[in-house]
């Protein structure tokens, strides 16, 4: 054969083809290979000769970390889950109300009778409302004097006065943002019809204290309101039945008037003895343990603090090697 013996020449278009499009061919394929590994042998080349900095920039991130986690004031979460109170319309039982407003409303004098027998009596929103208002916190955090404690930073202890200017200073305003927004978390399972009232703070003997008499606060509230309701129907209704028994009306209506006012005592009569008025307590709150802490959470403030001193360690030996490469 002709060609033994010969070595067989490569195309010239091959090499010139890469050259003449302004492309480099590649020598061997092992040059890929040598290609993709320079990144990270060279960032293990770097990582060997600046170790010290890289080592001092994670022990700094974890121990900036583990510092914080410790020094930063912790705060526990109290819980108690509450049940609303429901309760019979406005104390008039089975008293047929469509009726008995229709006969009432017929009556010129009688008319506001009408309009009491027609209300309607379920107060768990109003409940619910009345534990999340500003006025049950603007009163216990008057009664308390609150303000000092939530804006502590602010306030003399020892000189029991405010160390802000007069008008920097802390406004029940501001405290039930901070108490609505940070501190107090009220949530309803609509299915179970449990309500769980949530305190978070630094002091768990006062969280659970704050817990306690929100939730009788409410009670308080909503029972002298009802009382105040009852004594002002009681009173109304006996005038409608003097009225009704002066026009000589008809004995259903007597008897509806009769019926209404009975019923009205017993929510009285109710009122007067029932403290858990609006909201019946089934899980009471208690002391958490100092471990339950939600914040701050140490573990992950460590585990934190070990990815951003991995991440800042291997900015600083790249950014480190590349200038002391570049000289």
């Amino acid at each position: 054969m002709a060609w033994a013996g010969r070595a067989v020449p490569q195309p010239a278009f091959e090499g010139a083809a890469f050259e003449g499009a302004g492309f480099e061919a590649p020598a061997s394929d092992t040059a890929w290979v040598a290609r993709d590994g320079d990144g990270v042998g060279l960032f293990l080349r770097r990582l060997r000769r600046h170790g010290v900095l890289a080592a001092f920039l994670l022990f700094t991130s974890v121990a900036t970390s583990i510092a914080l986690a410790f020094l930063l004031p912790s705060y526990w979460r109290v819980e108690v889950l509450v049940m609303p109170v429901s309760k019979s319309g406005a104390g008039f039982g089975n008293l047929d109300l469509g009726s008995a407003s229709g006969m009432l409303g017929g009556l010129g004098g009688l008319g506001g009778v009408a309009g009491l027998l027609g209300k309607s009596s379920s107060n768990e929103d109003e409940a619910m409302a009345v534990l999340g208002s500003r006025e049950l916190f603007d009163t216990y955090a008057t009664q308390q004097n609150l303000l000092p404690v939530l804006f502590a930073s602010k306030w003399d202890a020892g000189a029991k006065r405010w160390m802000v200017p007069a008008d920097e200073v802390p406004t029940l305003r501001r405290g039930f943002k901070l108490f609505n927004r940070s501190i107090r978390d009220i949530t309803l399972d609509r299915r179970s019809g449990i309500v769980t009232l949530a305190i978070t703070w630094k002091d768990r003997e006062l969280a659970v204290r704050w817990a306690r008499d929100l939730v009788a606060l409410t009670n308080a509230q909503l029972r002298d309101r009802a009382l105040a309701d009852a004594n002002r129907n009681l009173a109304y209704l006996r005038s409608a039945m003097a009225s009704a028994q002066k026009e000589g009306n008809s004995n259903a209506l007597n008897a509806a008037l009769v019926s209404a006012y009975e019923r009205t005592l017993q929510n009285y009569m109710y009122a007067t003895g029932q403290t858990e008025f609006a909201f019946r307590i089934i899980d009471p709150p208690t002391v958490p343990d100092a471990r339950e802490r939600v914040w701050p959470n140490r573990p992950l403030f460590l585990a934190l603090g070990v990815i951003l001193g991995a991440l800042l360690a291997a900015a600083a030996v790249h950014l480190r090697g590349r200038a002391v490469e570049s000289r």
